[in-house]
């Protein structure tokens, strides 16, 4: 254990000096274990929750502990951790422990989840879930069209979007949201179906074409969204999540087929210079940029953590992740608001507005 624990401190820049620390810890970090298909992703996370708190200097003590993410698995650690006057877990990290837990009813003491539950429903009154959801970040893009480019004039039949939608399945998720936002604001979306090859791209360039589409949502990964954008009607807006956003050297080519793309992706990656961002360290290994919003979530995660222990009930915080907002309106929910960036000469660069 203080191995593990040594290694996760070490992907982080370390205090100058070690405060003191309580002998019972405050928090305990619950991730899933190295033989779980989820190893990496916890990794990523537990090192940059190590890095916020080294950064914080905090005089808290924090625990890691492991986990196989069943639902059995994950309670046990939880009420074992009440039992030992824990004051706040964070964690599970996948989606269907999440769920289970949110089903569970209150636990008893506070929980972070590291991620959205499927569906509405109000979560425990102890429980808060920061998630990096993809249907988020195409909800966020239709609100920054709604009331940025497209907000005058506005009428379900002269504004329509088009939503063009990957085969994976994390694209039919994005595609959906679109779908579900737009028709939330009172506008008109229609879903075309992405195919590769030059004689399908035509024949969906021809039917974009036939409409006056003032916006084109792309709900595709970045190798689909760059085939698609030589096809795509010239002078229309064309928006995307933040699945197009690549960091590793052979992305670069991508980005630049990509030009004129806006996307939306948190600070960490598309505001590096931001105070916000510049205090907390980069990991000691350069990350893909999957882990890369991993770790950036570890690092909000914990700065959650230390504001709810404190008793607040609503507050917001200048995250790396995006703008972060707890409030009881929001059923658990922590919502965030990510940056907005945009592809020129092959690089992301940030953008107050989308336009």
């Amino acid at each position: 254990m203080l191995a593990w624990l040594a290694a996760s401190l070490s992907a982080g820049a370390q205090p100058t000096a070690n405060p003191p620390v309580e002998t019972l810890p405050a928090i305990v970090l619950l991730l899933p274990g190295p033989s779980t298909p989820f190893a990496r992703a916890a990794e990523a996370v537990r090192s940059g929750f190590f890095a916020a708190h080294a950064t914080a200097g905090a005089p808290m003590a924090v625990e890691a502990r492991e986990t196989d993410e069943t639902p059995t698995a994950v309670a046990a650690a939880i009420d074992e951790a009440a039992g030992r006057g824990v004051r706040l877990v964070v964690g599970p990290l996948s989606r269907d422990a999440v769920d289970a837990l949110s089903r569970a009813g209150a636990a008893r003491l506070l929980v972070l989840a590291l991620n959205a539950p499927t569906g509405d429903a109000p979560l425990p009154p102890q429980m808060l879930a920061l998630g990096l959801r993809v249907e988020d970040e195409a909800r966020g893009v239709v609100r920054a069209l709604v009331r940025g480019p497209l907000a005058t004039g506005a009428s379900s039949e002269s504004l329509p979007f088009a939503v063009v939608v990957g085969a994976g399945a994390l694209e039919r998720r994005a595609g959906a949201a679109f779908v579900e936002a737009a028709r939330e604001y009172g506008r008109r979306a229609e879903t075309f179906e992405m195919s590769i090859g030059q004689q399908r791209l035509a024949g969906l360039s021809k039917r974009l074409a036939a409409q006056p589409w003032r916006a084109v949502l792309l709900a595709l990964g970045a190798g689909d969204a760059a085939a698609i954008r030589p096809w795509l009607p010239p002078e229309t807006i064309v928006v995307a999540t933040s699945r197009i956003h690549l960091l590793d050297a052979s992305a670069l080519g991508l980005a630049k087929e990509l030009e004129g793309v806006v996307f939306v992706d948190m600070p960490w990656l598309v505001e590096p210079d931001h105070p916000a961002v510049m205090v907390y360290p980069r990991a000691a290994t350069p990350y893909s940029a999957e882990l890369e919003r991993l770790y950036a979530l570890g690092i909000d995660a914990y700065r959650i953590a230390a504001e709810w222990m404190k008793g607040s009930q609503r507050f917001e915080l200048d995250g790396v992740t995006g703008r972060l907002r707890v409030d009881p309106a929001l059923a658990g929910r922590v919502e965030r608001l990510p940056s907005i960036a945009v592809f020129v000469d092959g690089k992301a660069q940030r953008r107050d507005v989308l336009r």
